[in-house]
């Protein structure tokens, strides 16, 4: 069998740029990695992770598990977080729960069987017990609720929702319908929060009525259609990127003139965002940099994994499009 030994003699560079290469751990140009990669399959050299775990104790994989893969926003941090673990030389397990909690604990206790050196879990709960008994550093991602010992990367869910509901003020809307997902989850309960500091910064009482839960699944629409025409709001502010597309859904079903007889303010951006005619006007997290983030903290509790716990908040942008429209006859 070919050695990295023959595929540095045949490209012509030392055995480390070859390990580079092949590992993503430092740079290596363009040029120089097209020779070694040419080499590699010239010779049919394959690596061999299992000697390379045992000489240093560590496979170089980290586990990954998501709610579910097919939502943007999650599939946007799988991409960002596999994207920093390539340049450090890691590869990404990834594992999608579906929502639900057993198998969330299957999934964890299956990649913790692979020996992969760390996780990240955006979880269906807050602060799943079980995690602490896995004896593996642990990064908690969007779901950060709690206050135990892990690391934790999420975005000022506070602020946001707070920007986010004084942005529809602004605009003359009082009668504001907030779409949640289920307030079984922190984030979402920090984003009513958020909306409830806006009002009564305006001097407007804070009704929960208008705070509805719609759940995580697809019958999410039957809730929203109901609320509107209970309430008959003049905006609706959905609290998740999958309630931006129910709500659309209701607000064309019910046939309103969208956004002059009502408005609606989305959470995340996404490509569809403007697809869809109005523009959606949305809450933008940072999708980018939360999965680095919470990659590099995954990788300095490795380093150093007697450091105390942190947390990360990020702040998000509002991005200003066509779904919003003014009142024009605005009553405090």
């Amino acid at each position: 069998m070919p050695t990295i030994k023959d595929v540095a003699k045949l490209a012509g560079v030392s055995i480390a740029t070859v390990s580079n290469v092949l590992s993503g751990g430092r740079y290596v140009s363009p040029q120089l990695r097209g020779t070694v990669l040419s080499a590699v399959r010239a010779l049919g050299y394959m690596p061999n992770g299992v000697a390379q775990s045992l000489r240093s104790r560590r496979t170089q994989t980290l586990g990954l598990i998501v709610p579910d893969i097919t939502n943007p926003f999650f599939s946007g941090l799988v991409k960002a977080i596999e994207r920093t673990a390539r340049t450090r030389g890691y590869q990404v397990l990834l594992s999608s729960s579906e929502e639900n909690p057993d198998l969330e604990l299957g999934l964890t206790l299956s990649l913790a069987s692979r020996q992969v050196d760390g996780l990240i879990v955006i979880p269906t709960q807050d602060s799943p017990e079980y995690l602490r008994q896995l004896g593996l550093p642990v990064v908690l991602l969007d779901r950060i609720g709690g206050q135990d010992g892990f690391d934790r990367v999420g975005v000022d869910n506070i602020g946001a929702a707070r920007q986010g509901t004084e942005f529809l003020l602004s605009q003359g809307h009082r009668r504001i319908l907030l779409l949640a997902s289920t307030l079984e989850l922190s984030n979402i309960r920090e984003r009513v929060e958020g909306y409830r500091q806006a009002l009564q910064g305006a001097h407007l009482e804070y009704d929960p009525q208008l705070v509805v839960a719609c759940g995580r699944e697809a019958t999410s629409i039957k809730v929203a259609l109901e609320a509107v025409q209970k309430h008959c709001p003049s905006a609706l502010f959905a609290a998740t990127n999958r309630l931006s597309l129910v709500a659309v859904q209701a607000i064309r079903e019910l046939g309103l003139g969208f956004p002059r007889e009502i408005s609606l303010l989305g959470f995340d951006d996404f490509e569809w965002s403007t697809l869809l005619e109005p523009y959606l006007s949305t809450v933008v997290q940072p999708l980018e940099a939360l999965g680095a983030a919470a990659c590099e903290l995954l990788l300095e509790r490795l380093a150093e994994p007697l450091r105390p716990p942190q947390r990360v908040l990020l702040p998000c942008d509002l991005a200003v499009r066509q779904s919003v429209a003014q009142q024009k006859e605005v009553s405090v």
